[in-house]
């Protein structure tokens, strides 16, 4: 981790960091996008670890949940990659806790964000909200867009990228009519010849 407090200009959430963490991409992420979170995303990340198992059946929810989090939080503790924590103030409490960590650090410290990422579709509207009336230029996308940064600087193939997109919608059941259109929103790539129909706007 690059210290705590340090912030880089693109902000996740706890799905996000599960969902890329257990992607096939996740290296190249950890090692060439700065990423910052919360201390209450990473708080939900251990507790992911503390109350799956780790011998959940594989591609289960509790699986992807302990993995994807396990994996998150070792590269948050590597000093060498480009993956922060912030601390929230005051320090959000319930369900959508994560999300409002977020929104706070968007309220708080705008200048320092250019994207969020997170595919709550609820956590999307409220953080864009937040967004309008700070009459700011932050983009509020879901957790394929990391995906086209990469693919943007030339860091992965198109077929790669397509191929991560779909495996990712897939694995997180993020395949309803909204959840893939959301999925795509900001990605200006092709992959109709790659994916099927099902798994694409």
């Amino acid at each position: 981790m690059a210290g705590d407090d340090t912030r880089y200009p693109i902000l996740v959430d706890t799905d996000t960091l599960i969902a890329v963490a257990t992607s096939s991409l996740w290296a190249e992420i950890t090692e060439n996008i700065g990423l910052t979170t919360t201390n209450v995303c990473k708080q939900e990340l251990e507790r992911h670890v503390e109350e799956t198992r780790e011998t959940a059946p594989a591609g289960s929810r509790p699986y992807r949940l302990h993995h994807g989090s396990r994996t998150a939080l070792e590269a948050l503790a590597d000093d060498d990659l480009p993956l922060t924590r912030v601390t929230s103030v005051p320090r959000p409490h319930g369900a959508d806790a994560g999300e409002e960590s977020l929104r706070q650090e968007v309220v708080q410290n705008p200048d320092a964000i250019d994207y969020v990422i997170l595919m709550d579709a609820a956590g999307r509207r409220s953080i864009r909200r937040a967004v309008e009336d700070q009459d700011e230029d932050i983009r509020v996308l879901a957790p394929p867009f990391l995906f086209y940064i990469l693919s943007d600087n030339d860091l992965i193939s198109r077929r790669e990228f397509c191929e991560a997109c779909g495996e990712l919608l897939e694995r997180e059941g993020w395949t309803g009519y909204n959840a893939v259109k959301a999925a795509w929103e900001g990605i200006p790539i092709d992959c109709s010849d790659i994916l099927d129909n099902d798994l694409l706007p």
